[in-house]
């Protein structure tokens, strides 16, 4: 039998009292030892949506043998087209900045991991006179409503408009309200927001934080260390900063949204350039700064010069600016070397790379405009020198090659009065590292050897250049490094010793005009946890590790909350906290008890919903490097909990390194479960039912056998259960619905988008009032917007109406009352946005409420994420986060009907 979850203190929200708890598993130190973690992706992320600014080209037809099925748009007072929207009365003023201060979001909202396909924002129609995000201020507002404007059919005029402007005095809040006469009766109150950090976490032996250095460099006292922060869910590029030579740090500032890895920085002259990327040529990001404190993602409108698939390697600084080469696709789908030139790191050019004799180029380094870089030869292995003589702008191939050594970035250096190069991670059969010498970068020559690195150094790491000389990185062992340093490449001393260090990696380096010797990387803290390494070796005196724990807004906990369900007065949230999966529980909203997995790697809970046997929560967690599996626990009261067995259908097949459940939704039969299964052949969408929560079977014959279909939601019906989701990625992807009877058998409807959308995806779904009532994103005129879609049938036909937007938005969830329908996620822009909520009576005409107090809007992305109603009681689950802040938030509201 599993053991139960142990339950842990109840956490009370906002100070309230709260109420008796019936106690929870009798032993709260039992933990499941076999539960493993996932890989984490938040259901915010997975329904998110991004600008697209070209037109697409039209969804892919319908495949054959579906039955003759229509999707239409409603009826035209239903319909809300974009010049149809309500334009929202602005508040002018600054609001107080609160105890966070002024801070800048970076990364991608929500979520923002590596990119997939099914990341898309809805970027709306830009509103006549707007001028990008609108003030904010003491303007007496919690809560701004827009809704849609219905036309009047034939000649007569304008379809009267009910604008109700009402100032509602409540606890001292005063509310905006838009409404229409379509949802007059509808009403969603302000409610309130409040921090759910202290509610919604885990005891755990770590925090669930992945942090790393990549690179540092130094100009003068100013010290630079860049790297990545990819803790869960809101990943960040990260960059320490010390004025001091390294005598205090603090966190960088950082405006502008890209990649969330950095992985190589230079500087001087008031000039700084970083690079990143995923390292596949997937995604790339660039930074600039004039002090090496406050950083600027360089716009897309400076990246034109990069092209799909490209790759940066390696960045210098050059007397009339930068230079950055790397990789490029050539036209048959090989390799092919790439280079590009800016006078600012702003603007950037692509210079000619042809006839250089290389496939791609690895590393680069700069003496005023003279510039040497090495890549692979086009013709064998090695590594082989080209040069440019004016900062970049034209390249020239040397005759010199390296057959032996294979190029990296961090192989080549620079003296006052030669280039240096030195191949990395190759001895020669004594022992020895050989080192090359060039004065002009044209012409080279053996000029000395490095020697003594040990047995078991498989050679230099890499080397940097400093004021004072070239330094060179030895691994000696595992968590043991020592530095050498030379004047003229020729001999070579020993300047520090960095032991002690278990289980770390170090990557970055730097020597500053001191004599100062930093490196940076990252150790293992726990299984859980990856957290930063920075060591300083001064000039005279042993090397230490500097103390970081006190730069505020680096630390950085894992924790999201994805799904929140209730039933008999119980709300249960389920998500995950410091790398277990978490689930909490109240009957009131204001205490939650928490519960956790326990076991070793990450585990996430991403669904939870009840049903005939009670509750079921469904997630994944990673059962070993790189592995994937289903996450299940049940419980059939709420008060304990205990893990399902993956076995049967929900084992993982063979070869295939992930299978995970994402979305669970209940009926009168039982349940039905939908998730991803990758192999070598692709990924696909799997799904299965259980009317017990002990046999499971897996659905085996999906429409298309569920390849390259991701399913985001799922419902119970009056007929049985319905799929929503996406085929097809980007501006290719077209909105999915499955029906079926028995939740094993499934068969597909026609794809389901607005009639003058070129692409579109569904991301919620719910039952209401004998309807189906769906949520997704479409890519009409250029711009992506949300839109819903009713069904009357069981999901043969479908009207559709675009949600009131006004800017960028997305819906993260979707609840249904007796009263009506809520769904939740944000409004403005990709990288500062603020918490909303839309409200509807029917499916169609939807009123829209920004959320302007409570941390739910200011600086930075803020958005719910999850969603329930009980009664006429609204919960939601949600966040706020910034560069250097991240908190949960819980809202509750609301929600009355006159009708």
């Amino acid at each position: 039998m599993a053991p139960e979850i142990a339950a842990e203190p109840e956490h009370v929200a906002g100070g309230k009292p709260a109420e008796a708890e019936p106690s929870l598993a009798e032993d709260p130190a039992r933990r499941a030892p076999e539960e493993a973690g996932p890989i984490r992706e938040t259901r915010a992320e997975r329904e998110s949506v991004r600008p697209v600014e070209e037109p697409a080209r039209r969804a892919p037809e319908e495949e054959a043998g579906l039955e003759e099925e229509s999707v239409r748009p409603a009826a035209e007072p239903e319909h809300v087209a974009g010049e149809e929207e309500q334009a929202e009365e602005e508040r002018t003023g600054e609001e107080p900045a609160g105890d966070d201060g002024a801070v800048r979001r970076v990364g991608r909202p929500p979520g923002g991991r590596p990119t997939r396909p099914d990341l898309l924002v809805a970027t709306g129609p830009t509103r006549p006179g707007a001028a990008g995000r609108h003030h904010r201020g003491p303007a007496p507002a919690a809560v701004r409503r827009a809704s849609p404007v219905g036309r009047r059919r034939g000649g007569a005029a304008p379809f009267a408009i009910l604008l109700a402007l009402a100032l509602v005095v409540a606890g001292g809040v005063l509310v905006w309200r838009w409404t229409s006469p379509e949802e007059a009766g509808l009403r969603l109150e302000a409610g309130s927001g409040q921090s759910g950090d202290e509610l919604f976490t885990v005891p755990s032996a770590g925090d669930g934080s992945d942090q790393k250095l990549n690179d540092m460099t130094s100009v003068g006292r100013a010290v630079v260390a860049v790297g990545s922060d990819t803790t869960s869910p809101t990943p960040r590029p990260l960059f320490l900063f010390s004025p001091d030579s390294g005598k205090t740090w603090q966190l960088g500032q950082v405006t502008g949204s890209t990649t969330p890895t950095v992985q190589r920085v230079v500087g001087g002259d008031g000039l700084w350039l970083a690079s990143g990327g995923d390292g596949q040529g997937g995604e790339r990001g660039l930074w600039t700064s004039a002090d090496g404190f406050s950083w600027t993602a360089v716009e897309q409108a400076g990246m034109s010069a990069f092209h799909a698939g490209d790759l940066i390697s390696d960045i210098a600084r050059t007397r009339s600016g930068f230079v950055a080469v790397g990789r490029t696709t050539l036209d048959d789908g090989s390799a092919g070397p790439a280079a590009w030139q800016s006078p600012d790191g702003r603007a950037w050019q692509r210079v000619e790379t042809r006839g250089l004799d290389v496939r791609e180029l690895k590393a680069v380094v700069a003496r005023g405009d003279t510039a040497i870089a090495v890549g692979q030869p086009a013709e064998g292995d090695g590594s082989r020198v080209i040069r440019s003589a004016d900062g970049g702008r034209t390249w020239q191939a040397t005759g010199f090659q390296l057959p032996e050594a294979a190029p990296r970035p961090g192989s080549l250096a620079v003296l006052a009065k030669q280039f240096v190069l030195v191949p990395t991670r190759q001895r020669t059969v004594t022992g020895e590292v050989r080192v090359y010498c060039s004065p002009t970068g044209a012409q080279w020559s053996l000029c000395g050897s490095i020697g003594g690195l040990g047995g078991e150094s498989p050679g230099v790491e890499s080397v940097i250049s400093h004021p004072a000389g070239i330094a060179a990185i030895n691994q000696v062992n595992l968590g043991r490094y020592s530095v050498l340093t030379s004047t003229d490449g020729r001999t070579w001393t020993k300047r520090a010793d960095l032991g002690n260090l278990s289980g770390a990696t170090l990557r970055g380096f730097t020597i500053t005009e001191s004599g100062t010797l930093f490196a940076g990387g990252d150790q293992a803290a726990a299984d859980v946890d990856n957290q930063l390494v920075l060591m300083a070796a001064p000039a005279r005196g042993d090397a230490s590790r500097v103390r970081l724990a006190g730069v505020d807004g680096l630390s950085r906990m894992a924790r999201e909350t994805n799904g929140l369900a209730h039933h008999d007065g119980r709300y249960v949230a389920v998500g995950s906290a410091s790398g277990d999966a978490g689930i909490w529980t109240s009957l009131n909203w204001q205490s939650w008890t928490s519960m956790s997995l326990g076991g070793p790697r990450q585990q996430i809970l991403d669904d939870v919903a009840y049903g005939r046997r009670g509750w079921l929560a469904a997630g994944s967690t990673q059962t070993g490097i790189g592995v994937t599996e289903p996450l299940l626990v049940s419980s059939p009261d709420g008060r304990t909990w205990k893990r399902i067995a993956s076995s049967g259908d929900l084992t993982l097949p063979k070869d295939h390194p992930y299978l995970g459940v994402r979305v669970v939704a209940a009926g009168p039969e039982g349940y039905v479960l939908a998730g991803e299964d990758s192999g070598s052949s692709g990924t696909a969408a799997a799904l299965w039912f259980t009317p017990d929560l002990r046999k499971f079977t897996r659905s085996r014959k999906l429409p298309q056998g569920g390849s390259g279909t991701r399913i985001h939601d799922l419902a119970a019906t009056a007929s049985g259960y319905v799929a929503v989701g996406g085929a097809g990625d980007g501006d290719q992807e077209s909105g999915v619905v499955w029906v079926s009877e028995d939740g094993v058998n499934w068969k597909a409807r026609k794809r389901v988008a607005p009639p003058d959308a070129t692409a579109a995806g569904l991301r919620q779904v719910a039952s209401y009032q004998d309807k189906l009532v769906a949520i997704g994103s479409a890519l009409a005129q250029g711009s992506r917007r949300v839109f819903s879609a009713v069904s009357d049938d069981d999901g043969v036909t479908w009207r559709t109406a675009w949600l009131p937007a006004d800017r960028a938005a997305a819906v993260y969830d979707l609840a249904a009352a007796d009263q009506g329908l809520v769904a939740v996620g944000w409004h403005g822009s990709p990288d500062d946005g603020d918490s909303a909520a839309w409200i509807s009576q029917d499916g169609l005409t939807w009123n829209r409420s920004d959320l302007t107090k409570d941390r739910l809007a200011g600086q930075g992305m803020q958005w719910l994420a999850a969603v329930t109603v009980s009664g006429s009681e609204v919960v939601a689950l949600g966040r706020s986060t910034t560069y250097s802040a991240d908190h949960l938030i819980l809202w509750t509201s609301t929600l009355t009907s006159s009708r």
